[in-house]
């Protein structure tokens, strides 16, 4: 429907139609005076348009200007992702050929992983690693341990030299490959199983599964069930570091994680371990069995929670006593940690703990003289299986005194 006119328009459609009627002119000189009104009137119009016409053209130039700018930086910012996914993609090749397995890779059920052992004698030593951590990490203890007994260790599935594994990346699906890897690679209980940081979790769903396979634990400051969830500070830091590995691998994959040393070497390792180390933690494989891991703490939390007491099952625990606390907060925290892990002790009434000062969370593993307290410890739970010899009956902590190498840290 056309718009109706408005009341002003309709009395001069009225007059002109009277005018037509009656055959009324007007005279010469008003109609020569409506046209030039009419004139002027159009060329102020067209004045006004035209004074607003820069400005528009101004905006529109500042558009076009911004959008070839941002689409230039979109271009910009897919042509390095492209560069650093491609550098990514061949150094992690390059990577694989200097540092190829250790051991042998073992198949678990259409994916396979990488078993390292070295030693003979009985209980057999089984490490497992923090989270996401290679067998790299253990190059100090293993071969100490090897002097007395058999030890193996693993790349979890996802991790090092092993193939990928389903998910959730949880404690008991950790178990379930662990146990497979084992009866396939045929190596025979006893076992004395040895767990750092996250490793703390995997192993008591293991001994609590498989009771009759398990002769001994060692915990190298390992996680409590309730590290994350029991505390502010804990909640806190669950939820920031869930953020962080979510964002990860996508960092890794275009090569900035590698190109920025996120992580830099452990230069207290072996010197061909920390390199094969170093190699590791700058793939992109690393970075996403790390958030695959993680995202399902929570989980293997809770089935070590509900795995229970080990009864008299030989325990040791050593702790360390710097975990980077921020200085304001160190004390409290400390202690909290300190807590945390004296109820693990309390798990079985065979156990000792043992406390590292100077140590920090991952040196009880990388330091040779940190290591040298681990490798001690798993010495001492083996020689108790054998000679069926308790631990320290208490689980009151026993101060392990630094070497003067550690007291300036």
């Amino acid at each position: 429907m056309m718009a109706r006119p408005g009341w002003g328009n309709s009395i001069l459609l009225k007059k002109f139609d009277f005018w037509q009627k009656s055959n009324f002119s007007l005279p010469n000189a008003m109609v020569d005076f409506i046209g030039a009104e009419t004139t002027m009137s159009t060329m102020e119009t067209t004045n006004m348009l035209n004074s607003a016409h820069p400005n528009q053209q101004l905006r529109r130039g500042l558009l076009v200007w911004t959008r070839r700018v941002l689409l230039g930086l979109l271009i910009l910012l897919v042509a390095l992702g492209a560069i650093g996914a491609a550098y990514q993609a061949m150094a992690t090749v390059r990577d694989a050929q200097v540092f190829p397995p250790l051991g042998q890779l073992v198949d678990v059920g259409g994916y396979r992983l990488h078993l390292y052992c070295i030693g003979q004698g009985s209980p057999t030593v089984i490490l497992e690693s923090g989270q996401a951590n290679s067998l790299a990490v253990w190059s100090w203890i293993q071969p100490a341990v090897a002097q007395a007994t058999r030890v193996c260790a693993y790349d979890r599935a996802g991790v090092g030299w092993s193939d990928n594994g389903p998910l959730p990346r949880d404690a008991r699906q950790m178990v379930s490959e662990l146990h497979t890897l084992l009866q396939n690679a045929a190596i025979t209980p006893p076992y004395v199983l040895v767990g750092h940081s996250f490793g703390g979790l995997v192993t008591h769903v293991y001994a609590a599964q498989y009771p009759l396979e398990v002769a001994g634990l060692v915990w190298l400051d390992v996680e409590h069930p309730e590290q994350w969830t029991r505390t502010p500070e804990g909640r806190a830091q669950y939820q920031q570091i869930l953020r962080l590995s979510q964002v990860g691998p996508w960092l890794a994959r275009i090569g900035l994680v590698r190109l920025s040393n996120y992580f830099p070497p452990v230069n207290e390792l072996p010197p061909q371990a920390a390199s094969a180390f170093k190699a590791w933690v700058d793939t992109t494989r690393f970075m996403e069995v790390n958030a695959a891991e993680f995202q399902a703490q929570l989980a293997s939390a809770a089935q070590a929670q509900a795995a229970g007491a080990l009864g008299n099952l030989p325990l040791l625990i050593v702790t360390a006593t710097d975990h980077g606390f921020p200085p304001n907060v160190a004390t409290e925290l400390e202690a909290q940690w300190l807590t945390l892990q004296n109820e693990l002790a309390a798990l079985s009434t065979n156990s000792e703990h043992q406390i590292v000062g100077g140590a920090n969370h991952g040196s009880l593993q990388v330091k040779e003289q940190d290591a040298q307290v681990s490798s001690a410890a798993i010495h001492q739970v083996v020689e108790a299986v054998r000679t069926g010899k308790h631990l320290q009956a208490t689980v009151t902590a026993q101060e392990v005194l630094p070497s003067p190498e550690n007291s300036g840290r």
